[in-house]
């Protein structure tokens, strides 16, 4: 263990904040202030004199996005599927967009040949000089399975020349500031042989110009990563000052060439913490919630997260708005429902507006950073916005929708120790009880006996995945213990929830994404801040992760915005008062079905079901007495008229927002995963 980890910060404050300390006022006023933390108050991105310049302004390298000066701006060039040819090369011609005439460009070709399987790229191909099309002699991979069909993938991007720069408006420097920056290679200009890069930070003003940062990146043996480096601009505190950031190749060769980037670069300014804590968001995949504070086969299920429940608060009646991925966490980040935001699969863009929760709080000067795995929560879909740092654990193959809960919190808790002196939201997600449900063989301990008229598939299903929440909860420790151990549980608040939950035969199904009953909507949420969450308060209202950001918002002391739907939770959390609306909606897919999607409206006691075009509720449901929703009321005449007025809220919510969502570009082994997982119609 490093010395820095074993001390924690309320006795031992960060060196970086030590030097901020003297430079504000010496040693005299160096009395150790807790809540003094550095804080991203000009994210240099967003201060640009030609603003388009950083179009697009999000790259990703090494599986981690991050806005960024320098994004190569990548076109699809050609799609084609064709019979398997009997060839080793194969010979085709490429239209090129306007965009690339006269100029030096780079090809990527891919290859596919079952819709099983991945992309098999090939070297990518350089073109000095592009005219309206390419004709392209591109080799068949040897490893390529042979089929009935090809299908063939071919991106370009421009190839950058001699020297750019990115110049920022005039601003003032803070006091004891520093400039924080990632410096990366461009990796497909590295895999087409491109060169060493030059990066220089020059600083100009009334003083002068001064290069505050030269370095030299050259491709080397591994993939292309970000390299953090921190400038320190005490020297400049208080003038004003543009800053330019230059790249170009080391060489002044004429065939010499380049493509780097610069990832986020941002001015931090130590300031006091204001009673606003760090913010910890975990994502369980697919947790139920009657899975969590519950025994199985005798043995308790979350132990681990049970203690943090005792030790702070929970909700047992937390709801998912949609029983898949994408939806719901759109809903989690967004405070909007499916209705409102449209993004019901992960072929959907994100719409510009309502904000998400990690751009609200990127505007109030929190560091954010998230930590995903796999295909439903891409940055292609607009996850990653308001996001300095958004890594997907693309190395699980497409096609694995198993987790990887360690790895991905391991990468998640190292971003904690290299920002724990700043003020931070890190949103954290796995899939690792999400099918197929493999849990490691010491935690395969179960094996029932299936139940009066159960499916023995449904039984050994649900074993096999209450071993993966008790594997799970066990590696969760290592969060909370980190938090203690680096002396940042006092200042952190940490929320644990899913996006919602799976079936096991409750109403002849297995998995999720096909219903809105309760095993696929309950969800586990729960409050953990020592000092800050009332310890041992269990809220038995209903409530929604609809309802989480302006929760959040109002125990950070954050302004609400105009477009949450949610309620604050804060009222429940903190003091005990019941929930103020006692309705909570849900939807679900169409499935083909005539009458549209489905509808759900909630109370404590009764569950409506209907759809989309239908006006009267298909199934009602009375909670208190019929639980697991296995006796359909929907011949009662005052319960229907009662379900009838309630979905006619949601249904308002949908007719709000007429226009149809804007898909992402997809290619077919996405859209063939997004169909055997369940996530499309």
């Amino acid at each position: 263990m490093a010395e820095s980890d074993r001390h924690p910060l309320r006795t031992t404050r960060p060196r970086s904040l030590l030097l901020a300390c003297l430079a504000l006022g010496g040693v005299a006023s160096c009395t150790p202030r807790p809540d003094l933390t550095l804080q991203p108050v000009l994210r240099l991105v967003e201060h640009l004199e030609d603003p388009l310049a950083a179009t697009p302004s999000r790259c990703s390298i090494a599986d981690e996005s991050r806005p960024a000066l320098g994004c190569a701006t990548r076109y699809g060039v050609l799609s084609r599927t064709i019979p398997f040819p009997e060839a080793t090369l194969l010979e085709v011609r490429a239209p090129l967009p306007s965009e690339f005439e006269g100029k030096p460009i780079l090809l990527r070709a891919a290859f596919q040949s079952r819709e099983l399987e991945g992309w098999t790229e090939i070297p990518p191909i350089v073109i000095e000089k592009a005219g309206a099309a390419a004709d392209l002699v591109l080799p068949l991979p040897a490893s390529l399975e042979r089929a009935d069909q090809l299908r063939i993938r071919v991106t370009g991007q421009l190839v950058p020349e001699g020297t750019r720069t990115h110049r920022t408006r005039s601003l003032t420097v803070p006091r004891a500031a520093s400039l924080r920056v990632g410096l990366a290679l461009d990796p497909s200009a590295v895999d087409a042989g491109a060169g060493a890069a030059l990066f220089r930070i020059v600083a100009s003003g009334d003083f002068g110009r001064r290069e505050i940062l030269r370095e030299t990146v050259a491709p080397g043996s591994q993939r292309p990563r970000w390299i953090d480096r921190r400038v320190d601009l005490t020297p400049l505190a208080g003038r004003a000052a543009h800053f330019e950031f230059q790249v170009g190749p080391v060489s002044e060769a004429a065939t010499a060439w380049t493509h780097a980037v610069w990832g986020n670069p941002q001015i931090l300014e130590p300031r006091p913490r204001a009673g606003q804590p760090n913010l910890v968001l975990v994502s369980l995949d697919t947790l139920r919630g009657d899975f969590v504070g519950a025994r199985y086969e005798g043995r308790p299920l979350t132990p681990r997260l049970d203690a943090r429940a005792r030790e702070g608060a929970s909700f047992r009646q937390a709801l998912a708005p949609y029983p898949s991925t994408s939806a719901s966490h759109t809903t989690l980040l967004t405070s909007t429902y499916p209705a409102q935001h449209k993004v019901l699969h992960a072929k959907y863009l994100l719409p510009a507006s309502p904000p998400t929760l990690a751009e609200i709080l990127a505007g109030h000067a929190f560091e954010t950073a998230a930590f995903t795995e796999n295909a439903m929560l891409t940055a292609e879909s607009g996850f990653d916005r308001g996001f300095d740092d958004y890594f997907e654990n693309r190395g699980l193959s497409m096609w694995d929708a198993r987790g990887d809960v360690e790895r991905t919190l391991d990468r998640g808790l190292a971003w904690i120790r290299r920002h724990r002196d700043t003020k931070f939201f890190l949103f954290l997600h796995t899939y690792q009880v999400h099918s197929p449900y493999q849990p490691p063989p010491k935690h395969d301990v179960f094996r029932s006996t299936p139940g009066p008229g159960e499916k023995p598939r449904f039984t050994r299903a649900r074993d096999l995945y209450a071993g993966e929440v008790v594997y799970t909860d066990g590696i969760l420790r290592r969060l909370f213990d980190t938090l203690e151990r680096l002396g940042l549980d006092d200042d952190t608040i940490v929320v644990v929830t899913a996006d919602h939950g799976d079936e096991f035969g409750e109403h002849g199904r297995i998995g999720h994404s096909r219903t809105v009953y309760d095993e696929v909507l309950r969800v586990p949420l729960i409050f953990w801040g020592p000092g800050r969450i009332p310890a041992g308060r269990v809220v038995d209202d209903q409530v929604s992760l609809v309802d989480i950001a302006p929760t959040l918002l109002e125990l950070l002391e954050l302004p609400a915005v105009d477009t949450l739907q949610g309620e604050s939770l804060v009222p429940s959390l903190l003091r005990g008062a019941p929930v103020a609306d006692p309705v909570r909606f849900a939807e679900g897919p169409a499935l083909d079905h005539p009458d549209g999607r489905l509808f759900s409206a909630r109370t404590s006691r009764y569950k409506w079901i209907g759809r989309e075009h239908s006006v009267d509720p298909v199934e009602i449901y009375a909670l208190e007495t019929d639980p697991r929703e296995q006796n359909d009321l929907s011949d009662d005449p005052e319960l229907r008229a009662r379900g009838r007025a309630l979905l006619r809220r949601y249904r308002e919510l949908d007719t709000a927002v007429p226009v149809d969502p804007r898909e992402r570009p997809v290619d077919e082994l996405t859209r063939d995963k997004l169909r055997a997982l369940g996530y499309t119609d």
